[in-house]
């Protein structure tokens, strides 16, 4: 910097470029001026108003899968029902009070020369008709609000009775003679969906009493659980106008199960069974996310539930318990791809042929000891923690799923550019490098590792073989 005479201007260089080259030229008023404190806060309205205009925005979406404020179960709409008196009552309150607060400031309010420090507004402090009426009022209305919500989680609470004796709520032969359970857990970063189908529950006896009791659940999920149940893998299928009753928990950490258009959420503990519902109104695919905090995919840990009308889901039933189709030397591509699944998957995956019974006694090689089970991998929309839709066409964000075509789902209809097609870029590019395509720890032995060894070649044939798993 340098300088002539006080009434010279100052000329700012910039130190990198030598001193002949001015980076800019200004007064030194110019560098030492405060700022406009007037153009300050005068943009605060502006960017209130661009604020409110994104939200607003944000609030206009048309596809709202997780909008808990579109029930379509009568459990949901229990709770939207308890929750809109709710929303009023908070509404008032909070206009009432910024209401009191503003016409306080405003009231009171004087010129900056007219201030006195003594000159202080009313003090209401002792006044005690004003403090009864603001401890009171609030506590009548909590107490109101307290008494709908408990009688309303009790609500919740309640399940279907129990079947009779002889009666299965799912048979083995695809039959149902009851209301549907299901046990639904959580393990990183997907969902586990269990259909009790031999009539004796989600556990076997482990101690060999004779009697599967609460001895026999404490055990790890992995040695407790009944290894004859139907096994499905991140996305459930219910029966329509049908409360399905719930047993939630977990292989791992802490998660929480929510599908807002069903019902509200249920953690999924370690160690501990909770019970929950869920029940449809109409045909269609609801979805969820999961909403506690439980490692590196926690964003990316979503849940599907498809309701289907009562005929087509003991369709889908009955399709599911039987085993899945072994390719013959014959079909060459899907024989080459089940061959190398049995050489690089099954140390992970359960895939019930009918032949070898991979669920009995098997356990992961991972931490939380279960990998889906991709028996009937092909009659599912989404795949990876229900992150990727397995067709083109099928959008796994959106729940107008057509469910028509949810049966008509298929590789082997000749048209490769149809609108049900296998999305075979994204499987392959999940099978070739998965820790790519979402967070995981393959390392510590959770999430799926990458095979960075596979051709083009030995992607089309797994691709083949996973087709073949309807």
């Amino acid at each position: 910097m340098t300088s002539r005479s006080n009434d010279e201007k100052f000329t700012i260089l910039s130190p990198g470029s030598g001193w002949h080259k001015p980076l800019r030229s200004t007064t030194l008023e110019k560098v030492m001026r405060a700022p406009n404190a007037t153009s300050r806060f005068s943009s605060i309205p502006r960017r209130l108003g661009i604020a409110g205009t994104v939200l607003f925005a944000a609030a206009c979406a048309e596809d709202k899968p997780l909008n808990t404020f579109e029930p379509r179960g009568p459990r949901a709409e229990s709770i939207d029902t308890l929750m809109q008196p709710i929303w009023i009552l908070m509404g008032v309150v909070f206009v009432l009070v910024i209401g009191v607060t503003i016409g306080l400031a405003v009231k009171n309010r004087v010129a900056p020369e007219d201030y006195d420090e003594n000159d202080l507004p009313e003090q209401v402090h002792g006044n005690f008709r004003l403090e009864i009426m603001w401890t009171i009022a609030p506590a009548v209305l909590l107490a109101i609000v307290s008494w709908f919500t408990v009688d309303k989680i009790w609500e919740l609470e309640e399940t279907n009775a129990d079947p009779a004796a002889g009666e299965c709520r799912t048979n083995a032969d695809g039959s149902r003679s009851g209301d549907l359970d299901m046990m639904v857990i959580g393990q990183q970063w997907w969902w586990e969906y269990r259909y009790d189908i031999d009539c004796d529950g989600f556990f076997q006896d482990v101690d060999g009493d004779g009697d599967i009791d609460d001895a026999d659940r404490e055990w790890p999920l992995n040695i407790a659980l009944d290894d004859d149940d139907l096994v499905v893998a991140n996305q459930a299928v219910i029966p329509t106008g049908e409360q399905v009753d719930l047993v939630v928990t977990s292989r791992d950490v802490i998660h929480s199960y929510w599908i807002p258009r069903l019902n509200g959420k249920r953690d999924t503990v370690p160690g501990r069974l909770h019970t929950w519902s869920i029940e449809a109104d109409a045909a269609g695919e609801y979805n969820g996310w999961c909403t506690e905090y439980c490692g590196l995919s926690h964003a990316r840990m979503r849940m599907s539930v498809v309701a289907l009308d009562g005929a087509e889901f003991d369709a889908w039933l009955d399709n599911q318990i039987l085993p899945a189709e072994v390719p013959t030397e014959a079909d060459e591509d899907e024989f080459a791809g089940y061959q190398l699944f049995q050489q690089l998957c099954m140390s992970c995956h359960v895939i019930d042929d009918g032949e070898l019974d991979y669920a009995e006694d098997f356990e992961a090689e991972l931490a939380a000891g279960a990998a889906p089970n991709l028996t009937h991998l092909a009659t599912r929309t989404v795949f990876a923690g229900a992150i990727y839709s397995q067709y083109a066409g099928v959008d796994a964000d959106d729940d107008d799923l057509d469910i028509g075509e949810y049966f008509e789902l298929s590789v082997d209809d000749n048209d490769p550019d149809g609108d049900l097609r296998l999305n075979e870029a994204i499987i392959k590019r999940w099978i070739l490098n998965a820790p790519d395509q979402k967070a995981m720890a393959p390392e510590d032995r959770r999430g799926m590792p990458a095979f960075p060894q596979l051709t083009e070649e030995d992607l089309d044939h797994l691709v083949a073989y996973l087709a073949t798993l309807d």
